[in-house]
């Protein structure tokens, strides 16, 4: 960790400790130079991670840095509900269950629950790959505010994994279309030829998109004629954990 980030996080850590802390009080607990602190200091503010009270000067916690925080709760939360829900749903299709986020253009798998099948899709949570290959990344961006969606097209050209990759903008809008009208996305070998995957959206009490959750496995168990019923089961368990979340439109 650089020694700029490591003096930045222990004023916040400090700050976070009280109900307020004066330039001094701070620089006497730290034992860092004033001049250092006032710095450091300045750069938290202008992310809106502390605030200076006009009145007396002291700093304490900004909106940003609660909102960092709650993340945190959310994230327990969202794995609390979902992980019994992935079991559910891997036992009732008989495939693997993974719940993943997006994050900087890339989707996030944070939790799975594996099949005892031989042949079976494995993705270690904490692992990450391209949204326009991955069921999971597909639904997510089928959902998400059109800004957003044009900043993950900015980040264009998109890889060509297999010959069925979707990688042209205007298929990846109809792409979306179809995920929205029927409420699941399938990834047709897109990102590894003999596997296919069904994801289906998961919405916060806010009724925005926060996760994707999928089933993967290989195309002669996810073969063309199961796809709808499979979609609709991985739906029904994006409902449910929507529905656990607060959601009260959840597609």
């Amino acid at each position: 960790m650089s020694k700029a980030l490591d003096k930045g996080l222990s004023a916040l850590r400090r700050i976070a400790e009280s109900d307020g802390i004066s330039l001094n009080d701070l620089s006497l607990d730290l034992d860092m130079p004033m001049p250092t602190l006032h710095r450091l200091l300045l750069t938290l503010e202008s992310h809106g991670f502390i605030r200076q009270s006009k009145s007396d000067a002291t700093w304490s916690i900004g909106i940003e840095a609660f909102r960092v925080g709650s993340a945190f709760p959310r994230a327990a939360k969202l794995l609390s509900i979902a992980r019994p829900i992935l079991k559910d749903l891997s036992g009732r299709t008989g495939e693997t269950a993974n719940l993943g986020i997006m994050d900087l253009g890339e989707v996030i798998f944070i939790a799975q629950h594996e099949t005892h099948h031989a042949i079976r899709a494995f993705f270690r949570p904490g692992s990450r790959g391209s949204w326009h290959s991955s069921g999971i990344g597909k639904v997510i961006a089928a959902y998400i505010a059109i800004t957003d969606q044009k900043t993950l097209f900015e980040k264009a050209p998109l890889e060509q994994f297999t010959q069925n990759t979707i990688v042209q903008e205007q298929e990846l809008l109809e792409e979306f279309n179809r995920i929205r009208a029927v409420g699941y996305s399938v990834d047709k070998e897109e990102r590894f030829i003999g596997m296919r995957c069904i994801g289906a959206p998961v919405f916060n009490a806010a009724n925005e998109i926060v996760a994707g959750i999928s089933i993967s496995g290989p195309v002669a168990r996810i073969d063309d004629r199961s796809i709808a019923n499979l979609g609709k089961e991985t739906a029904k368990s994006g409902h449910e954990i929507s529905r656990l979340l607060g959601a009260t439109v959840v597609n």
